[in-house]
């Protein structure tokens, strides 16, 4: 009797043993340095080496038909929840976009419940051990030579655009030349503003998630004058130039370049779903015209004078702060005032990243600079003070 119950407490205590270690996977994410790059993995993952991942998902609308192509994801029934089965090799061969288009075509068919394409995409991204470059690629289907960079919610937009002064026609010139000089090798102009402008105003617009529908709406969030070395803040801006259908889900900033002065004319492109927005695209590129001409409340040229551009959002010393997209932890502390290089804050730096909700703190090797490259998402906090 003794003996069978040592027996049952030796085998409870290992239960609890092999318990406790399957808690203590690590729920951080840690930064791996490699030979070629940096490999991040995710809160839950145990080891580099792990090349799949299975996990379940309660997605009672899902079908058949939106099941992705190839074996990077497989998607299995299993009651009432579905087996997600990630398989990283696969994953992230993947060409640029493929996982963010996959899951809002998904969205946009009913499958996934509005907003929720992006979380499901991010919850396959944090299943494996991957490049945080590749996870970037994976989500945008950016692609600068294109000559397009798709907007979402965490991004924000940028608009500058000149204050004319009253009476003077929109068009007017806003720039003269001064002066000019030179010989037959080289010319100099000094140029400077003419008295048709006054100032400057800047607008920031946020996306905001569609209420119970897919996509979201892009709305002015904040706006600053700059009148004759004066600021001011304002209501609303001067000109809003996102005023879409009703329709509108999707957002593509696309560039067109002017052979004839080598100018580059900014277009926004929209669409109620990812595929439309395609189809869209494909037909702009083939037709510049094509804003005139069809559809004038799907996209909008912005005129020459006017810059949007896109910029990503994360919090930097606890305070909001806009990067262009792409950016990586340097690019966040150069923009927080910390050092260029960023190596200086190694040993008090800290960096969060957005996992099942909530954030998370990401381990690193502090005597190396690898973090230093991570690419951010949106939604990021760094810190060092």
């Amino acid at each position: 009797m003794w003996y069978s119950s040592r027996s049952l407490l030796l085998t409870l205590a290992l239960f609890l043993t092999t318990a406790a270690c399957a808690v203590r996977a690590p729920q951080t994410y840690r930064l791996i340095p490699q030979d070629r790059g940096r490999v991040l993995v995710p809160p839950g993952v145990a080891t580099l080496a792990v090349t799949q991942a299975t996990f379940t998902v309660e997605i009672p609308s899902w079908r058949p038909p939106c099941n992705p192509t190839g074996d990077a994801v497989a998607i299995q029934p299993s009651g009432k929840k579905l087996r997600i089965i990630v398989t990283r090799d696969s994953l992230a061969l993947q060409p640029p976009g493929w996982l963010g288009q996959w899951t809002a075509e998904a969205e946009a068919a009913g499958c996934l419940a509005p907003g929720k394409g992006l979380e499901f995409a991010s919850r396959i991204l944090d299943s494996v051990p991957l490049d945080p470059s590749v996870a970037y690629k994976l989500l945008h289907a950016d692609n600068i030579r294109k000559g397009y960079i798709d907007l979402g919610p965490e991004d924000r937009l940028q608009v500058v655009s000149p204050i004319m002064k009253a009476g003077v026609a929109p068009d007017a010139p806003i720039l003269e030349t001064a002066t000019a000089s030179g010989n037959d090798r080289q010319i100099t102009l000094d140029v400077r503003t003419t008295t048709n402008l006054i100032g400057v105003e800047t607008a920031w617009y946020a996306f905001r998630p569609k209420p119970d529908h897919i996509g979201s709406t892009i709305v002015p969030i904040a706006a600053e004058r700059s009148i004759q070395g004066r600021k001011e803040p304002a209501d609303a801006p001067l000109t809003n130039y996102f005023q879409f259908s009703p329709s509108a889900a999707f957002y593509r900033l696309f560039y067109k370049t002017d052979p004839a002065d080598n100018g580059i004319t900014e277009i926004v492109i929209t669409a109620p779903t990812r595929a439309e927005l395609d189809r869209r695209t494909q037909a702009l590129s083939a037709d510049f015209n094509l804003c005139q001409k069809s559809d004038p409340d799907m996209c909008t040229v912005i005129p020459r004078r006017v810059a949007v551009n896109p910029f990503l959002l994360v919090t930097v010393n606890g305070a909001e702060t806009r990067l262009v997209i792409g950016s990586s932890v340097r690019n966040a502390i150069m923009a927080g005032g910390g050092p260029p290089r960023g190596q200086e804050v190694l040993p008090q730096l800290t960096v969060f990243k957005p996992y099942a909700g909530k954030l998370v703190p990401v381990e690193f090797d502090r005597s190396r600079q690898e973090i230093l490259d991570l690419v951010l998402l949106g939604g990021e906090s760094i810190s060092w003070k």
